[in-house]
């Protein structure tokens, strides 16, 4: 049971944690907002939809704004008790380091299974229907805004035109289509005497996609490589993908919609196709390293959490009223250094030099070494 000091330590840290929270989710709220309103406005949609798919984006920041809200609301917390002489009278009744750091050590178990808890079900059923109701209004978008004689460009990368367009893009005759590439492949350009436009449903996500189905043409593939500079192919029917999620591809992925349970049948499935195959170890880990990244952080989050309230609570007590130790701007610094050798590990991960669990956990078990550290070093006895 808690002690009346230890529960209003409790108290005072939950405002500064709800508003840092806010704060943080709304800072990254406003860059897929942007992302996305070209999407909303164009299409004419209900401001209750607009407010749903919010909801669906700040439910899906959580986890990355709920260590970031720990550290700088233990901070905060703890600063303002130590300008008030309130941790100094709390040492002089003789409060040990350990009962003083308890209170912030049980909201960090709290905040830690409440996000592993979100984020095993809650987040990704909110990105699954975040990009349904996208994919939705850009499918809408298509079977509508094909004009005959007029470029197309609404879905990203892509360049549609056609000289005749009946029922609304339904049907479409000397179709022409330039497609940026990635990677090698500098370009894709495709024609076709007909085309068709026509939704298909995938089963596992129930997301829909807008494709074109296209009838004798043929494709023109363009390389980097000079021993491959272009590549020609016929064919008789072919589908080209339209609409699959627009402008929020790369913060969608499959991996996030996925629960933690079908996240490790996903590897388990990987492993055994890779150990078929015969790959490398360096090959297996590229070839799972995006759903290994994904299951780990989330494993790794509530674990950050508590890392961070720990460093907060080291940082955050001052030896004497109005003595600053600039807690702000070293939480600043440890934030850059850990998030800077994350994500270099990651683009190591992707490449499968480094195991993905090693990228995920490894900043994480410096950060604690620092933080124990701190809370070693934090005078008391003066």
């Amino acid at each position: 049971m808690l002690k009346l000091t230890q529960r209003y330590l409790a108290v005072n840290f939950i405002a500064p944690f709800t508003m840092s929270l806010f704060f943080f989710v709304a800072f990254l709220l406003t860059f897929q907002l942007f992302r996305i309103i070209k999407i909303v406005i164009s299409k004419g949609v209900e401001w209750s939809l607009v407010f749903e798919l919010m909801g669906h984006i700040a439910i899906s920041f959580i986890p990355m704004a709920v260590p970031l809200s720990c550290l700088f609301a233990t901070i905060y917390t703890l600063n303002k008790l130590s300008d008030d002489s309130e941790i100094v009278a709390m040492r002089s009744f003789g409060m040990t380091k350990s009962k003083l750091f308890l209170p912030f050590l049980i909201s960090a178990l709290f905040i830690g299974a409440c996000i592993y808890s979100l984020n095993n079900k809650v987040i990704p059923a909110s990105k699954t229907q975040f990009k349904n109701t996208i994919i939705r209004l850009t499918s809408r978008g298509v079977l509508t805004d094909i004009k005959e004689g007029q470029f197309f460009t609404e879905v990203a990368g892509v360049t549609l035109f056609a000289d005749t367009v009946i029922d609304k893009g339904r049907k479409m005759y000397n179709v022409f289509i330039q497609q940026e590439g990635k990677g090698n492949l500098l370009e894709q350009v495709v024609t076709a005497k007909e085309g068709a436009l026509i939704k298909i449903k995938n089963e596992e996500w129930s997301i829909p996609s807008v494709r074109l189905h296209l009838t004798d043409g043929t494709i023109v593939k363009r390389f980097k490589d000079t021993n491959k500079d272009l590549e020609k192919i016929l064919f008789k029917e072919y589908d080209f993908p339209l609409a699959s999620g627009g402008a929020v591809n790369n913060f969608v992925t499959k991996d996030g919609m996925r629960t933690n349970a079908e996240l490790r049948a996903e590897i388990k499935k990987a492993t055994a196709l890779a150990v078929k195959k015969k790959l490398s170890r360096k090959d297996r880990e590229r070839s799972m390293a995006k759903t290994k990244l994904e299951l780990w952080s989330r494993i790794n989050t509530p674990l950050l959490c508590f890392v961070f309230i720990l460093i907060g609570f080291s940082l955050g007590i001052k030896h004497g009223r109005g003595k600053s130790k600039n807690s702000s701007g070293r939480a600043l610094f440890v934030l850059l250094g850990y998030y800077s050798l994350f994500f270099l590990g990651v683009s190591f991960a992707r490449k499968g030099i480094v195991p993905a669990y090693v990228v995920v956990f490894a900043p994480t078990i410096i950060l604690a070494s620092i933080g124990a550290y701190f809370y070693k070093k934090l005078d008391w006895a003066s």
